[in-house]
């Protein structure tokens, strides 16, 4: 729900989504034109931010709904008895589901396959591949503190390089890049 959700709004701020593109899905169509009821005076930009709110609200609260169902119909009373029910109680209404899988279709088209976001990602796996490759070859470049705790042996050394990585901001892990690496940036290709 959240990555469906938050994927919106950063495909919409990208500029790789555009709103008329969104409202060919009925779900987010009605979703919007109660948004607009609601803040017809608001600028657009507050009017996306309650469009995805309003989208997790009402794809939790089915889920929520859904699953209320599931457990009373189950006759679900204790954590054996979920063991014991043989399949997922948890989950969208077969309504929700299917609007989740347009979603999920139109952001694969329009979003996750957009020719800018794949160089995004092959640029973000070059940085990363080549801070990992560094780290592990001079350990040192982490710094002295992550340097010393790391691990001699594997998959241990590897996890703790990882680590590091992943707590790094993408402008740190460009600049970080850039001087053990050399000049690399992390900037959409142009079209």
């Amino acid at each position: 729900i959240a990555y469906d959700n938050h994927d919106i709004d950063d495909g919409l701020r990208a500029g790789f989504l555009a709103l008329e593109d969104l409202l060919t899905l009925d779900g987010v169509a009605e979703q919007w034109r109660a948004v607009e009821r609601r803040y017809p005076a608001a600028p657009r930009e507050r009017q996306l931010r309650e469009l995805v709110r309003d989208q997790i609200g009402v794809m939790v609260n089915d889920v929520l709904t859904q699953t209320r169902a599931a457990i009373d119909a189950a006759r679900i009373e204790t954590a054996a008895d979920v063991r014991a029910a043989g399949r997922a109680l948890a989950g969208f209404s077969p309504a929700m589901a299917a609007q989740e899988r347009v979603l999920k279709r139109f952001m694969y088209a329009n979003l996750y396959h957009h020719p800018e976001q794949l160089a995004a990602a092959a640029e973000a796996e070059r940085v990363v591949s080549g801070l990992f490759a560094a780290y592990c070859a001079d350990p040192a470049l982490m710094g002295q503190r992550w340097a010393e705790a790391i691990p001699q042996a594997e998959p241990g050394r590897s996890r703790h390089i990882a680590d590091f990585i992943a707590g790094m901001t993408d402008r740190y892990a460009t600049r970080a890049h850039a001087e053990i690496c050399g000049k690399t940036a992390l900037v959409p290709a142009t079209p």
